[in-house]
């Protein structure tokens, strides 16, 4: 037997062979079969093989886009073991305003409802003011009836800047609201009327 070498692929060939003839062709031709497990070359006065260019990588298969299915229908309650969320768009009565008196804001009102308004710069609040001296969580003003009478009490929440009732120079910690009193949130002022 004579010489042999291997191809750019690997395969065991005859040395004097130019192209390999395990290798794929082009032209659609049945692939030859790999060399027998000996791993002897197959001589070529046994196997004609035409030479041809290396063939091009096939290209990708494509993917085939799901079909679309109807939605599940709907199942009792009973059968359900998911927690669900329920969201109502329910707002508490107005029961009083806040109307600021100078800077950003002048001029504009902002609800106080029932239950507790919280005031700040973060999204998150009830009375959303962005501002330098205003804290993320600045204040509270909480609405409560008690024996028929209406009660606002106003709570800072350890804000930077503090807040103020009427011409107090000291910050406030926690104080009764009243009708037409003035509250300064760090150096927003506003007046508060209740309903």
């Amino acid at each position: 037997m004579g010489q042999t070498k291997l191809c750019h692929n690997g395969h065991i060939m005859e040395a004097s062979w130019e192209t390999c003839p395990y290798c794929p062709k082009t032209g659609g031709g049945a692939m030859p079969a790999p060399p027998p497990p000996g791993g002897h070359a197959i001589p070529a006065t046994r196997m004609a093989v035409p030479v041809a260019a290396p063939a091009p990588a096939p290209a990708p298969m494509p993917m085939p886009m799901p079909t679309p299915t109807a939605a599940p229908s709907a199942r009792p309650m009973a059968d359900a073991k998911k927690t669900r969320m329920v969201f109502e768009d329910k707002k508490m009565p107005v029961t009083g305003w806040l109307v600021a008196l100078n800077g950003k804001y002048k001029g504009e009102d902002f609800k106080i409802r029932e239950g507790k308004t919280t005031i700040g710069s973060a999204p998150t609040n009830t009375v959303v003011m962005v501002e330098d001296y205003i804290s993320s969580a600045h204040a509270t003003i909480k609405f409560v009836e008690k024996d028929g009478e209406r009660i606002f009490i106003l709570t800072d929440l350890d804000s930077s800047n503090g807040t103020f009732l009427n011409d107090s120079e000291e910050p406030i910690a926690r104080e009764e609201l009243v009708d037409n009193d003035t509250v300064t949130f760090g150096q927003t002022r506003m007046k508060f009327k209740c309903l």
